[in-house]
């Protein structure tokens, strides 16, 4: 897998791990007595900090609540370069 596919491939996990803490939070906000469900949030909020990170890490950061990153300190992040995650 070359880089372009290894970013692409992150950042589809991102979105999916956006996607399942959007619904689980939808879902246990009409369904309060569900342990079950509120378990999976905690768990999905967990792994979709996990998975965020380790994208911000490798590629940069996807928002501006994530700067400064690491790379944004140690290297300098430029906005001004591309290929902004949108554009992917």
């Amino acid at each position: 897998m070359n880089a372009f596919e290894e970013r692409l491939d992150l950042l589809k996990k991102v979105q999916q791990m956006d996607f399942v803490v959007v619904e689980l939070t939808l879902y246990t906000d009409t369904h309060q007595d569900d342990a079950d469900a509120l378990e999976q949030w905690r768990e999905a909020i967990k792994e979709a900090a996990r998975v965020r990170k380790h994208y911000e890490n490798k590629f940069g950061p996807l928002s501006l609540m994530s700067a400064p990153s690491k790379q944004a300190i140690e290297v300098g992040w430029r906005w001004n370069q591309t290929p902004w995650p949108w554009q992917l």
